[in-house]
């Protein structure tokens, strides 16, 4: 027979942990950060400068800590649709800004806007959207991984996911379904439950509906969320690393419509550090991916946009 001590103890374990499951999401402010009067559909930090990619003209430009004002830094052929840029992370890669166009020509920028060169080409003749991220994990040799696939309506359907070695070797990793293209991917980190390394694609029909698709290494593909609409900017958020950075450290998200870039601070994501963060391009709402058992956990965060609509496109997450 257990005391009343004890009773009264493990009820409140109980009571705690209720609490603990039904607590509320912390919320997402983001505020307006730099209005570059571009029609933005990317955004990186290089450590020094921010480069923003414009919609179909693919010029890339350079801006200061500050955000604003731009100035040209390099361009690429001009083709419709959107082209994804990320800074190389070692591992053989020479040193620069790699970008998948729409018509599936990966280039190197370097790191001063030249030279601006042709890295890779990949097989698929279709337009598509410009996924890409380097695997900073290793589950595909710490290649640069870009998606095919066309993003915004059910048709066309599905794309295929490339791993592009640091001499620009290209080989099919797999083919993943639809409806709708990858707008966006992410390398999911190491410490991801039982998808740790492997790809999340942002995979876009429309605005009443969307997927994430996560990849393994032998182009195994599964759904992990089921989206009310279609999403697009996805970021790993990190831990703050020490020391001194000359910008807020947070998620910067681009607005096509607006030009605009916005940022939500770290210390509001700092709840969610190791977790996947989504949004959705035409409502803007956001949502958290954590690895739940051998699955995952999906769930909205309140946020607010000091907009009226939206066309929510590139992200990036600066730790440090």
């Amino acid at each position: 027979m257990l005391r009343a001590s004890v009773v009264v103890a493990l009820a409140v374990l109980v009571l705690a942990a209720r609490s603990a499951g039904a607590a509320k999401p912390a919320p997402l402010a983001f505020r307006a950060f730099a209005d570059t009067g571009r029609s933005l559909v990317d955004v990186l930090w290089t450590g020094r400068q921010f480069l923003y990619v414009e919609n179909t003209t693919n010029a890339i430009y350079a801006a200061g800590p500050a955000g604003s004002p731009v100035a040209p830094f390099a361009s690429l052929p001009p083709e419709t649709e959107e082209t994804r840029c990320r800074l190389a992370r070692g591992h053989g890669f020479a040193a620069g800004i790699y970008c998948h166009t729409p018509g599936n020509v990966i280039y190197r920028v370097g790191l001063q806007g030249s030279p601006v060169e042709v890295f890779a080409r990949l097989p698929d003749t279709a337009t598509s959207d410009g996924a890409l991220d380097f695997d900073t994990v290793g589950k595909f040799g710490y290649a640069l991984i870009a998606a095919t696939g066309r993003s915004g309506g059910p048709t066309p359907s599905g794309g295929t996911v490339y791993a592009v070695s640091a001499n620009g070797a290209v080989r099919t990793i797999g083919a993943y379904d639809g409806p709708g293209g990858a707008d966006e991917l992410a390398v999911a980190p190491a410490k991801f439950g039982t998808g740790g390394g492997q790809i999340v694609l942002a995979v876009d029909p429309g605005a009443t509906a969307g997927t994430l698709v996560m990849m393994d290494s032998q182009g195994r593909t599964r759904t992990i969320a089921r989206l009310p609409d279609g999403p697009n900017p996805i970021a790993v958020v990190t831990a703050s690393r020490r020391g001194t950075v000359p910008i807020p450290r947070g998620l910067y998200v681009t607005d096509t419509f607006s030009h605009t870039v916005f940022l939500a601070p770290a210390a509001q994501l700092a709840p969610y550090v190791g977790s996947l963060v989504v949004g959705t391009e035409s409502k803007a709402s956001f949502w958290i991916v954590q690895p739940n058992g051998r699955g995952f956990r999906t769930f909205r965060v309140p946020a607010t946009i000091p907009l009226t609509s939206f066309n929510l496109e590139g992200a990036t997450y600066v730790a440090g």
